[in-house]
C-alpha cells in the first residue's frame, strides 16, 4: 500500500492502482476526506453530509474486498 500512496501523490494514478488498488482507494479517500474534515472542523458543523457508522463499514468493506481480490488475482496469476 505504501507504493500505491507514493505513486498517487506524485500523480501516477494508474501506477498506484496497479501497485495496490486498495491502497490507492485509501489514498484517494484521504485526499478527498482531509480537506472535507478540515472544513467541517473550521465551520463547526458537517459540510455536505453527516457521516455515520454504516457509511464507514461500507467504505471499509469495499476497500477490503478490492484488496483481497487483487491479492487473490496476483496469487493465482
Amino acid at each position: 500500500m505504501t507504493t500505491a500512496w507514493a505513486w498517487l501523490v506524485r500523480g501516477g494514478v494508474a501506477a498506484a492502482f496497479r501497485a495496490n488498488a486498495g491502497g490507492a482507494l485509501l489514498a484517494v479517500a484521504a485526499v478527498i476526506g482531509a480537506p472535507w474534515l478540515l472544513a467541517s472542523a473550521l465551520w463547526g458543523r458537517w459540510i455536505g453530509w453527516t457521516p455515520n457508522g454504516k457509511a464507514a463499514v461500507w467504505a471499509g468493506s469495499a476497500v477490503l474486498a478490492v484488496t483481497l481480490l487483487q491479492w487473490g488475482w496476483r496469487w493465482i496469476g
